[in-house]
């Protein structure tokens, strides 16, 4: 998890203050003390940037937002501002990686075509589908398809990411988190059911696969960091990644359509 080493002793209080005053300064501070939510988000979306410069493109864009959610955010609707500003960062972030179409047309129909693979075969047989029942599907070996999840491991991330950012935005709303889940009951029950849909979701896979989830994604360990904790070859942590990623869309997806 990406730490706050920019901490004030009062946030909320130093918030007012800028409001206030509109002073250069005190936003300078606010943006240092938030600025470890732009960093996270963008870690997490580190996979598919293939350079540290696409990376700090990707921060750069998080403090961008961050900064618009200090100007507009509004104290009195009740609504923590680590909330308001960690939805609309990681929204502008996901809409920012998607426009830079760093992943290849080719990949991208892979990614798309084992997706309805898998939710097709899961919806006939009313269970998670065997790698070779989906490689006998797409026509293609169980080997070739190991192949195709390593490739496809960015595409289906950012495609699930999608999925989580545009079911929790019904909750909220683009300017000062009007509709936060503090502020109104009906969405602390709607962001409390998405919850306990993930965390069920998460306990259904495999030991390995919340492995590699909490390494990847509660460690921000890279993919070759993982494989030397697991002892497995980095291609086969990538796989194990995207397998797990397609199975938490597809129950976020059932939980979304109902």
């Amino acid at each position: 998890m990406i730490e706050n080493q920019y901490k004030l002793d009062d946030p909320v209080e130093v918030m007012k203050k800028y409001h206030e005053t509109g002073s250069v300064e005190i936003r300078n501070q606010l943006i240092l003390h938030y600025s470890y939510i732009a960093r996270s988000a963008a870690m997490q979306m580190r996979g598919i940037a293939s350079n540290f410069a696409q990376v700090e493109d990707i921060v750069n864009e998080g403090v961008l937002t961050l900064i618009d959610c200090i100007e507009k955010f509004d104290i009195e609707k009740g609504v923590k501002f680590e909330t308001y500003a960690y939805m609309r960062i990681r929204g502008s972030v996901i809409d920012f990686v998607r426009k830079q179409d760093w992943l290849p047309r080719r990949v991208r129909k892979t990614a798309k075509d084992i997706d309805r693979a898998y939710d097709e075969l899961s919806n006939k047989y009313m269970r998670e589908p065997k790698s070779s029942e989906i490689a006998e599907y797409l026509q293609i070996s169980e080997e070739a398809l190991s192949k195709h999840y390593s490739e496809i491991s960015n595409s289906v991330l950012l495609s699930f990411e999608g999925v989580v950012q545009n079911t929790l935005q019904t909750g909220f709303a683009d300017e000062g988190g009007t509709a936060g889940e503090d502020s109104q009951p009906e969405n602390h029950i709607f962001h409390q059911e998405l919850k306990d849909t993930l965390e069920n979701s998460i306990s259904e896979l495999t030991e390995k696969e919340q492995t590699v989830l909490s390494l990847y994604y509660y460690e921000s360990l890279k993919y070759s960091d993982i494989a030397k904790v697991l002892e497995v070859s980095e291609s086969r942590v990538c796989q194990i990644h995207t397998k797990a990623i397609l199975k938490l869309k597809g129950k976020m997806e059932h939980y979304v359509k109902g």
